[in-house]
């Protein structure tokens, strides 16, 4: 199965309340980011990636920062200083790109040592947690955004990860990339097919990417990922192999409409 041209998010904001997603919208303005745009969610592994997958990642990373720049791309991931999302935001770097790679984060799971040059946080509740932790994860000083979220547990960003890029694409095409990755990388796709968005599947990079590929081949079930028939259309797999020929042409057509 083949993804399609001009692939659309379903409604903006699944998964969150109503009022989490007029505080995320308000909070994505005062980052200066609003819609409609094309949107690039990177999921996947923040550690254990094997270091041949992550030289290789680095380098298709690199490879796509100046498309990303020519397609007018936003970039969504979980921010941190690991794994996928140091990459891309090394990548960016080192190609002197400019699209806005936006991190999002619960407040609870890293530190403000080092942020981003713009970055401000959700509104949480009166009386909800609202901390952020001292000795919590490094964020990734190549992202250009970040978005701090309600939460202090890992995996309480993926539904604002999910919202944040619909309401970011606001009916442009938008497409979930993941690599490797482990058991919250499982909840940002969940969150993400949910929200009706295309997955890609880079195989060959170990975790969660490879057991995707093995449902989607072999019928083989994903650990705590309950994939649907009903989702197959939204899923393609791509080996990492192959990915620096194939993959610039397939985000061009996917995401340049």
């Amino acid at each position: 199965m083949r993804l399609e041209p001009a692939p659309t998010a379903g409604p903006a904001g699944h998964g969150l309340a109503a009022d989490d997603l007029a505080r995320l919208r308000t909070a994505l303005t005062a980052l200066g980011l609003s819609g409609p745009r094309p949107v690039l969610v990177l999921v996947g592994g923040a550690s254990s990636i094997d270091p041949a997958v992550a030289d290789a990642l680095l380098g298709l990373f690199r490879q796509l920062a100046p498309l990303l720049d020519d397609l007018g791309i936003t970039l969504v991931d979980g921010g941190t200083a690991f794994g996928v999302m140091a990459a891309i935001g090394q990548a960016r770097h080192d190609q002197g790109a400019r699209f806005p790679l936006l991190g999002v984060a619960a407040s609870g799971t890293v530190s403000l040592a080092d942020p981003p040059p713009r970055w401000t946080r959700v509104q949480s509740d009166v009386g909800a947690s609202d901390t952020t932790a001292a000795a919590g994860a490094r964020l990734d000083p190549h992202h250009s955004h970040l978005l701090l979220v309600p939460g202090d547990q890992w995996g309480d960003e993926s539904p604002w990860i999910a919202a944040a890029a619909t309401c970011l694409a606001a009916g442009r095409p938008s497409l979930t990339l993941v690599a490797a990755g482990g058991q919250i990388t499982r909840l940002d796709v969940r969150e993400g097919l949910d929200a009706g968005r295309p997955l890609l599947v880079l195989t060959g990079t170990g975790g969660t990417a490879d057991q995707i590929a093995d449902w989607y081949r072999h019928r083989i079930d994903v650990p705590d990922l309950a994939l649907t028939e009903a989702q197959r259309p939204l899923i393609e797999i791509m080996d990492l192999a192959v990915a620096a020929d194939r993959l610039p042409t397939r985000l061009a057509r996917i995401l340049a409409t």
